[in-house]
């Protein structure tokens, strides 16, 4: 797509794609719900263990503190969490949507189905991945876009994520309608879709005969360690593909930790690493510069960067979900914000609290 121009303040490229995981609105209604998980599931530690002085890490948190918009800012290094900061009345066990990071959730768990043997790999077409769908709603066009082109925003379909994101959100069959965008106009450039990344749903739910859901708990979240979650479905009951995943923030840094290590969470494997490797190496390159983030890229349902010199990888969501590893650093960053807010609200809060992670990992580089 030709990315949003920017109305507001965080300008050229992003503001659109995290979108994905309002379900209406310009932001979201979702409500963090309470969960009786206690916050001991993290072996922490002080900062100065890790080479971050004492100071540098309340400066972060207290600037943190200055967003009314920011719940949660969590800082691990080198496995251990040595930071943590909740706010405006947030606490560690709340459920909050992760917003456009479901999508990176879905890739994460292609991974899985492939190395389980249920998808052959990403050059499947949706015609095997999806017949019966495409049964429902024929479409040659559709038929012959690769899966490895849904991860990557490249399948070619009619579609402007500005205009018609409510369309895809809002419609009760999901999956009909991703499958019925006729071919666009750009040929196979990148052009982010909410639509399109919705079919990575049903396409599990073919290969494992259960729903999203039942995948990433069997798949992902038991071995994490992650005990309770939340996830939005359209009306005809099929999980929501692109937004509407709800979990705690330390839960997202899991996720986040476990990519960073290769795949490994506590030294075991749980994702292979050869997928990690191959979400974190974009394919798509030459993106605009979005505030601190230079040589922006994507691929595989992953952002990618350099902030402050040092290469950056990104999951992220509307408003200011964030979880960004920095493999230099050992370093892994996770954050959730308010959804309920407008896109040019949206876009200032995520430029803000990119520009305070920025901040810190420049005092981190020295």
């Amino acid at each position: 797509m030709t990315l949003l121009k920017r109305r507001d303040i965080l300008g050229l490229a992003l503001l659109a794609p995290w979108l994905s995981g309002c379900g209406g609105g310009g932001g979201g209604s979702e409500q963090p719900i309470p969960t009786p998980i206690k916050a001991d599931d993290w072996a922490t530690d002080t900062p100065g263990n890790h080479g971050i002085a004492a100071a540098t890490m309340q400066a972060l948190l207290d600037e943190g503190a200055s967003h009314p918009f920011l719940y949660s800012l969590l800082v691990v290094r080198n496995g251990l969490l040595i930071g943590e900061r909740y706010y405006h009345g947030a606490q560690s066990s709340d459920l909050r949507s992760v917003a456009s990071i479901t999508k990176t959730v879905g890739s994460i768990l292609i991974g899985q189905a492939i190395a389980d043997g249920k998808i052959a790999s990403t050059g499947d077409t949706l015609a095997k991945l999806l017949p019966g769908e495409l049964a429902k709603t024929p479409n040659p066009y559709a038929a012959a876009i690769t899966l490895q082109q849904v991860l990557d925003m490249t399948g070619g379909q009619q579609w402007d994520e500005g205009s018609r994101q409510l369309d895809a959100t809002n419609s009760p069959d999901m999956t009909a309608f991703a499958l019925g965008l006729p071919a666009g106009s750009h040929g196979k450039s990148f052009n982010y879709s909410t639509a399109a990344a919705h079919l990575v749903s049903p396409i599990l739910h073919n290969a494992y005969g259960v729903d999203e859901l039942a995948v990433a708990t069997n798949r992902l979240f038991a071995p994490l360690g992650i005990k309770q979650s939340a996830w939005s479905r359209d009306a005809t009951g099929m999980v929501h593909g692109s937004f509407g995943l709800q979990l705690r923030t330390r839960d997202l840094m899991k996720i986040g930790l476990m990519a960073l290590q290769g795949g490994k969470w506590q030294g075991a494997n749980v994702v292979a690493a050869a997928w990690i490797s191959k979400c974190l190496a974009p394919t798509v390159n030459g993106l605009p510069q979005d505030g601190p983030i230079v040589n922006h890229g994507y691929g595989n349902l992953w952002w990618s960067g350099v902030i402050a010199g040092l290469e950056i990888h990104l999951a992220a969501g509307f408003g200011g979900q964030f979880a960004m590893l920095v493999p230099e650093l050992n370093l892994v960053l996770a954050t959730a914000a308010e959804l309920n807010v407008s896109y040019s609200t949206a876009g200032a809060q995520q430029l803000a609290i990119l520009n305070t992670l920025a901040r810190f990992l420049q005092a981190l580089k020295g």
